[in-house]
This record gives C-alpha cells, structure tokens and sequence, in this order.
C-alpha cells in the first residue's frame, strides 16, 4: 500500500526529535513532506507560504511554546490538526491545553501514539470540512431562496402597473389608428408599446429565475428559457464572444422553468468567463438545441481555454472551482448537476485545453399527456359578457377599455362584489380574476362559485403577476382553468375568448375538454 502524503509544519528547537517524530510518522504510513520552525515569525511565515495538513507543535521552546504556536494558527482560522507533543507535561498543563481547543498531546517517551493520532484527527478535520460545506449550501440555498422571494414579490409589483399600461397604450394606439391621427403619434405610441414590451420581458426573465416551484415539473419551452437567459448575461457576452444561436426543431422538455434558467444562465455565464475581454471578435459562444431521440439536448460551445481531462469530473464537484480566489465559489456547476438529475435529465463536459469547451444538457422529451391539447379556433363571436375582477382598479378600468370595443365588460375590484353579481342571476361567457388579492384571493373566489354557480366556474380565466402563496400554488397544481401572465398577451386573450360556447350551450368549455 502507497504512503498517504502528508504536509507536516513541525514546530520543533531539537534536531533529534524532530528526527524521531518524522521516523514515527513514516514507521506509521505517511509520507512527510515538512518545514521546521522554532519562533514565532517562523511560523507565521511558514503559515503564509503554503497549506498543511497538521501542526506538531513542542510544548515549550527556548522563545516559544506549544499554546502560543497553537492560538497564532486559531487566529489565522485555519481548521488544521494541531499536537502537542512534549517530554513532560503535567496534568493541569494537559487539561488547559484541550481547553483551549488543541486536539491531542503525546509524551515524546510514548511516540507509538503519534500514528494513529494524527490518522485520527485528519479523519475529524475530513468530517468537519464536510460539515462546512455542507452549512454552507444549506445558507447559500436560503440566501438564493430570499432572493428569489424579493424577485418575486418585485416582479409582481412591477406587472400590475405595466398591464395597465399596455393596455392603455395599445387602447390609444388602435384609436388613433382608427380615427387617422398623424404618423407621429402613431409612431410615438408604437415605440411606446415596443418599450414597455421590452419591460415585460425583463420582468418574465425574473420571474423564470425567481419562481419559488416545488417539484412541480411538465413541459418547458426550452427556447423561451435560452432566450430569457442569455437576455440576463447579456452584458457578460457582449465584450467576450460573439453570440450564435443554432436553435433546432424541437419538442417541450420535461422539466420547470425556472430550474432549467438557473442552470442555463450558470453554463451560459461559465462559458463567457472562459473567454478573455477585448476579443470580442475572435471568439465565439454558440447555443445548439436538438432532439436526439427522445431527449431534448441543449450545448453551450465556447472557444476559451478549454478543461482539461483530469478536471472534466472534478468540476462538477462542490466548491472546486478554476477561477481565481473571490471570481466564484465553486457551487455553480454541482448545484447545475443536482438540478438537471431532479428533473431526470443529464449534464457533461466535452473539451480540450486550447480548444473550448462545450457544455451539455439533455432532458426528455415531454409526455403527450402533458401536453394540453388546443381546441380547433371556431369562428369569432362578439358581444360576449366578460366579468374583470382584479383588485388593482388601474389594471380593471385597461382591461375593460380594451375588451370593452369587441365584448360586453363590467369590473369588479371586490371578490365579494363580483360574487354577489353572480349569485342574483347574472351570467357571464368568461370571468377573467386576479390569483392574489387581499380580501379574497382567486382561489378561494374560484371556489366559492364552484358551490354557488359551478357552471361559471367553468369560465373563470386567471391573471397572475407572478406572486404566489403556498395554497395558490398547490390551487394551480389540480386547477383546469388556464391562467395567464400578466402583462396580458391580449391577442391569446381575444383567441381563447372566441373558443368559448355561449352561456347555456351543452359544449364543454374547451380547457376541460382534455381532462374530461
């Protein structure tokens, strides 16, 4: 069996015994590679020049000792193996030493012991860096789940004013078109319009790298994701490589939004910070996706300087990283690991030094029965009774002035006033509500009309900015209903508007008809 290695800092005056210690150490396996010191500034400069693995320390020395060695590396927090070992040392010597944190002494007469102590406390030193690490997942995994959270919440807040805005904006835009305003205008609120667009955008990509699922996993538009992605590193590109897209025909992918963006925005950011600044044109990033039978496989290809094969394995462990001290922590890639298996998929590495890298993910193909069946557009209605209820009485008055040209609107800000309406007779083709509300949120609405008027529950579509409770989420996990982000895309609004069978009519409401 081969010599375990071993760096050894002995902190020794006497020639002769650190020739016996070392003699022991080696009797006993190891193979010692070690510095000797005697003094206080040889220690520091011997702790600043390299990594040990264990300290053996003398208890006393002429300008020294053994405790004072021992506080120098605590004060530096270094979680190293530290011994005592000593001719002589009294009990309350011994007693204040463990005190003091020094896991073991050994009398120099009785060096038989040295082996197996340090064999000993490296297997403690093991298991407390793994306990490290460990706590150090668990606080970066609260931290980024806060974050989240705060994203969420921010994301929300944002899209109800930008729906209202929207709408208002491609309200006055259809009119002025209508009524022949000048170009200006028109240009004017188009570039409006594209602008608040571009917010909406932003706000969709938070909410994808922000959205507190569980293990809620169904089929994910894996080119929506890649898009929202390389939106985010956008600025991390755009000095380092030229950006292609090689985007194939491909089927949903079973997997979830937003664990698949963390991953992706990961792969994407780790292939830029291979690639050096300022040549931007002799590089480049290429994003391919593909179907390869029935899997869906996403690469991430960069010129940088490639990984080489001994660390092809390595870089997917935890907190081994090969970029400088404070660029990353070395989390990235096995928390992108840990991700992908949840969502039953795999990830790996194809690379040579001098020749890039390409980083590769592959998730299966969604189910057909996950897949929600679209209903065959019948042909446009008019005048169909629409009820708003949203408690934000900005994004009730849009959406009533902009449904309100083709349909026959009323809103509501209260559920309980919408409920009400509902229950003295009237009927509505489509309800659209709001998921969080203060006084009564969606789901609790949704339910309500299911025990006083089931047939309008039927219609209810939902609006969501992006909050959501733990109840709400565990509503839409076994809700048919759809439910639509807000903002609004008002052109699908209009089109799942039209597929609805008037009140009364003995035809099942089209997003019931797959599950029926």
């Amino acid at each position: 069996m081969s010599a375990q290695p071993l760096r050894l800092l002995l902190v020794e005056d006497s020639d002769d015994d650190a020739t016996l210690l070392l003699r022991e150490l080696r009797r006993s396996g190891y193979d010692v590679s070690h510095s000797r010191v005697e003094t206080r500034e040889g220690l520091e400069r011997a702790l600043s020049a390299g990594t040990w693995d264990a300290v053996i320390a003398d208890y006393a020395l002429p300008q020294f000792d053994g405790l004072s060695a021992f506080a120098l590396v605590r004060q530096r927090g270094l979680d190293v193996p530290f011994l005592i070992v000593s001719g002589k040392i009294g009990e309350d010597v011994a007693v204040a030493a463990m005190k003091a944190g020094v896991h073991d002494f050994v009398l120099k007469d009785r060096l038989g012991r040295l082996g197996p102590a340090v064999a000993r406390e490296l297997r403690e030193a093991e298991l407390r860096a793994e306990r490290r690490t460990m706590q150090e997942q668990l606080m970066l995994s609260d931290r980024l789940a806060s974050l989240g959270m705060l994203a969420a919440s921010v994301a929300h807040e944002l899209n109800n004013p930008l729906a209202s805005v929207m709408m208002n904006l491609e309200f006055g835009l259809s009119n002025v078109e209508a009524e022949g305003g000048s170009q200006e205008t028109q240009q004017a609120l188009r570039e409006a319009f594209s602008c608040a667009g571009l917010i909406r955008d932003i706000i969709r990509d938070i909410k994808i790298f922000s959205r507190p699922e569980g293990q809620n996993f169904g089929p994910t538009d894996v080119h929506r994701v890649l898009d929202s992605a390389l939106r985010m590193a956008h600025n991390q590109l755009f000095h380092r490589a030229q950006l292609v897209k090689d985007y194939g025909e491909i089927p949903s992918a079973h997997g979830s939004e937003a664990r698949l963006g963390q991953v992706l925005l990961n792969l994407i950011i780790n292939a830029a910070h291979a690639i050096p600044e300022g040549y931007r044109d002799a590089h480049e990033i290429r994003v391919v996706t593909r179907r390869v039978g029935e899997w869906v496989r996403v690469e991430i290809h960069d010129t940088g300087a490639g990984v080489p094969p001994e660390l092809r394995e390595r870089i997917f462990e935890p907190f081994f990283t090969t970029k400088p001290v404070g660029v990353g922590t070395g989390l990235g890639l096995s928390i992108c690991r840990r991700l992908v298996t949840e969502m039953s998929g795999g990830i790996g590495v194809d690379s040579e030094p001098g020749q890039g890298s390409t980083f590769w993910i592959q998730l299966r193909v969604a189910q057909e029965q996950d897949l929600v069946q679209e209903s065959k557009p019948r042909e446009p209605r008019k005048k169909l009774g629409v009820l708003v209820l949203d408690d934000e009485a900005a994004v009730g008055k849009a959406l009533g002035r902009l449904l309100g040209t083709r349909h026959q609107v009323i809103t509501f800000e209260r559920a309980q006033d919408a409920l009400a309406h509902v229950t003295s007779g009237h009927r509505f083709d489509a309800i659209l509500c709001d998921l969080m509300m203060p006084e009564m949120s969606g789901s609790q609405f949704h339910q309500e009309l299911e025990r006083l008027a089931p047939e309008q529950a039927q219609r209810v579509i939902f609006m969501t900015g992006g909050a959501f409770t733990e109840e709400t989420r565990a509503f839409l996990s076994t809700a048919r209903n759809p439910c639509m982000d807000k903002p609004l895309d008002i052109q699908r609004l209009l089109s799942m508007l039209e597929l609805l069978p008037a009140v009364g009519s003995s035809q099942e409401v089209p997003w019931f008809e797959s599950t029926a």
